[in-house]
């Protein structure tokens, strides 16, 4: 029986409130204990990127697209690093952060910018200003605003789903804590963003208008910006194959899927020559 779906009998409502006010007071216990971050000496070896994330999920390298585009930023670059699944947000509360001798880094863009700094890479080397510019107004539509779409679909049209986007065997005591103590304040997020305020016929139009002005940029282009990959096309494979290896019934995924081959083809080409792991990676997944 779907207990979220069908009629509560006595015993799974009495079990899930006790578990949902045990949950409550850990969370509150945490809040209230939160200490600065500190970095364990576990993570400092000296010369490799440590990559903190959310962890594998069946459909991809990690849930989150900021991840996905962090761990592709490393790979396209040949940069040595460590994934480290964890729990623990970075200083920022935020996912992904890294570290690096030491150092500790938050925000994907902020991490970009610090490796192609610290390691010399020459990944953007070659683009011109108007290049720079057009690779950073299309990044930043995907990711403050497209991205939001996604979230509003995750966690609010398709709650029900999650548990099973983000492991193989979901649990009960997984979808209590997912609806009562993440779900509430991710769409209260999304809210305060402004794109949880649409209906969801709205918010597709939204993201409908951000995708086919990404398939209209990259044309019949192999990557975002020409016939050389740049940090750009990281950080659009990070929400594109969040969408359509993650985001399955969602009008996103069937847009790209029926409607924008070439944004599939530039998704696909991305996954096939720096994730020949892909499928290793997802059955990691728990």
């Amino acid at each position: 029986m779907d207990f979220f779906k069908s009629g509560p009998s006595w015993l799974p409502v009495a079990v899930g409130g006790g578990a949902v006010v045990l949950l409550a007071g850990a969370l509150l216990f945490r809040k209230g204990s939160k200490k600065p971050f500190v970095l364990s000496d576990d993570y400092k070896e000296k010369d490799v990127v440590y990559l903190f994330h959310f962890g594998r999920v069946p459909s991809g390298p990690d849930p989150s697209s900021f991840c996905v585009k962090m761990e592709t930023f490393l790979r396209m670059n040949g940069i040595k690093y460590k994934a480290i699944t964890t729990q623990q947000m970075g200083p920022k509360d935020k996912m992904p952060y890294i570290a690096y001798n030491g150092q500790v880094i938050s925000d994907s863009d902020f991490i970009v910018d610090f490796l192609i700094k610290e390691l010399q890479l020459k990944c953007d080397s070659d683009l011109d200003e108007s290049q720079r510019a057009v690779g950073h107004v299309t990044c930043q539509m995907l990711e403050e605003n497209t991205y939001w779409a996604l979230v509003h679909f995750r966690w609010v049209q398709e709650l029900d789903r999650l548990p099973y986007v983000l492991t193989r065997s979901p649990n009960f005591f997984l979808r209590l804590l997912l609806r009562y103590l993440v779900a509430p304040s991710v769409a209260k997020s999304c809210y305060l963003q402004g794109m949880g305020r649409h209906s969801v016929a709205e918010i597709n139009q939204i993201a409908e208008r951000d995708l086919r002005s990404l398939s209209t940029i990259l044309g019949n282009k192999s990557y975002l910006l020409g016939d050389a990959p740049t940090s750009h096309d990281a950080a659009v494979f990070g929400i594109t194959s969040v969408l359509v290896y993650g985001a399955e019934g969602s009008a996103m995924n069937t847009l790209i899927t029926t409607e924008l081959p070439n944004v599939l083809d530039h998704c696909r080409r991305m996954r096939e020559r720096w994730f020949a792991d892909w499928d290793d990676l997802c059955a990691q997944a728990m």
